[in-house]
């Protein structure tokens, strides 16, 4: 099955190609499910290839020594993961698991390299596409080591308000589609933490938490924050 090209064209390491590499890319990828809670694969295991997000959400995480979970990065659909060892790596550095219902794109290590050899113009440009990516993660690595939690609150809000086209809304809003522990473990910091930092962005009236729905109600003040 040859999925929409136009799911692939969204992703930084394929945003160079052109739409006849792109289709090319397409035809070694396949269609995959993950239910709720199912686990993508584990910290560890062998490096089977990465996947393209078409619908849902994944956490990306690592559990340490103690037990403790720490989460890398919270993957939206539009988003490619698992891509990084690639070239190198013979196992899973982190793990991956299903936060809803998923429907993914599937790229085989072996066929995909096996691609990229019989087309080097296409490793080419992709290089192009795998510097963005490096630099998003360090903006990310930046984020967490200098900023607070409302600042990286407030980020938050701004992104997510943006990749779901609320931003230019008269009332803006954000749907959290992931749990709070979720989404306080991809900020750094603690549910209680982030539980307190919502409260003080609605007493400072910048926000109205609605459920699983949060209004922005001062979307300049918020993106000062953000900033």
């Amino acid at each position: 099955m040859i999925p929409d090209k136009s799911a692939v064209r969204y992703i930084p390491m394929f945003s160079e190609l052109s739409s006849d590499q792109l289709r090319e890319v397409t035809t070694v990828s396949s269609l995959i499910s993950f239910k709720k809670h199912q686990l993508l694969f584990m910290e560890g295991e062998e490096y089977r290839g990465f996947f393209i997000l078409l619908k849902g959400n994944i956490k990306i995480f690592r559990i340490n020594k103690e037990g403790k979970e720490t989460i890398l990065h919270l993957i939206k659909p539009k988003q490619a993961f698992a891509d990084t060892p690639l070239f190198e790596g013979k196992s899973y550095p982190v793990s991956a698991e299903a936060l809803e219902d998923c429907l993914l794109l599937f790229f085989n290590k072996e066929k995909f390299m096996t691609l990229l050899e019989k087309n080097p113009r296409i490793s080419l440009r992709m290089l192009s596409g795998f510097s963005k990516r490096m630099r998003s993660l360090t903006l990310k690595v930046e984020e967490l080591a200098s900023m607070e939690v409302t600042s990286r609150l407030a980020r938050f809000l701004i992104q997510e308000a943006t990749a779901n086209h609320t931003e230019n809304l008269p009332k803006p809003f954000v749907k959290l589609n992931v749990s709070k522990t979720t989404i306080a473990g991809y900020l750094g910091t603690i549910t209680e933490t982030l539980s307190r930092t919502f409260k003080k962005l609605q007493d400072e009236n910048i926000i109205i938490v609605k459920g699983r729905k949060i209004f922005i109600k001062n979307y300049k003040k918020l993106k000062l924050l953000a900033s």
